[in-house]
């Protein structure tokens, strides 16, 4: 039968759930971990189940994954006017005490939604900004800010991400720099590009506090002068744009 000529309820939404999890396990590896518990239902061999480990109250989805301090997620699938039974209440109470993190979700969305939150690191993009970002062939091209030279820092951090031209130029040519140097300098070509300067200072002179750093990086030896003139091109592209972008 197909999904849908199904008369929507709790299977529907489960089943739902779940093509959800397997079209973004290239994104969330972890999500090809999740399964489903069959314990509903009558069934004529249900004294065999039983003896063979079958238990009532059991939600009805595992993520066996551990994040924020559980040990995994368990989801119990609801619809309408549908309410936890007193076994399955039991059960997630029990669950709790063992240190995994229950929920009753009415509907695939919220089923989502709770994966998401779940999953999510604090330190890094929104997982829902990243499920909507271009992917192709497990890559991913970033969620950009202004100006489309580069994409947001936790995306350039993240080991998935397609760095853009720009990046990846800035990246092969400050690889040998102290960090403490180079993160500076990469931000304010990022934030310039995006029109905004250094603070008190003009986009022009934000060029040129670049330039004048790569210059100090240069005479120290950490940059090449070749080194040099690749970044500082970017950062002339990062000042077109934003000048451009001011007209």
């Amino acid at each position: 039968m197909k999904l849908q000529n199904m008369k929507r309820g709790e299977t529907t939404e489960q089943i739902t759930l779940f093509n959800w999890a397997e079209n973004n396990k290239h994104i969330l590896p972890c999500l090809s971990l999740m399964y489903h518990i069959p314990n509903e239902g009558k069934r004529t061999n249900g004294a065999v189940l039983k003896a063979m480990g079958l238990k009532s109250g059991v939600p009805d989805v595992c993520l066996p994954v551990p994040s924020h301090n559980f040990n995994g997620l368990y989801l119990e699938m609801k619809y309408g006017q549908n309410k936890p039974t007193k076994d399955q209440e039991a059960f997630m109470a029990a669950l709790r005490q063992q240190g995994y993190k229950t929920a009753v979700c009415y509907g695939a969305d919220e089923a989502k939604a709770e994966i998401m939150d779940y999953l999510q690191d604090p330190d890094k993009m929104p997982l829902s900004k990243c499920l909507n970002a271009p992917w192709i062939n497990g890559r991913c091209d970033g969620v950009p800010v202004v100006g489309h030279m580069f994409s947001r820092e936790p995306c350039r951090n993240c080991e998935k991400h397609e760095p853009t031209k720009a990046e990846a130029t800035l990246e092969a040519n400050m690889a040998a720099v102290d960090g403490t140097f180079k993160r500076p300098i990469i931000t304010a070509i990022v934030n310039l590009s995006a029109g905004e300067p250094l603070k008190g200072l003009s986009l022009g002179e934000t060029l040129e506090t670049i330039n004048q750093n790569l210059a100090l990086l240069v005479k120290g030896q950490q940059l090449t002068v070749k080194q040099s003139a690749a970044v500082l091109t970017v950062a002339m592209e990062a000042y077109k744009r934003a000048e451009k972008k001011g007209d």
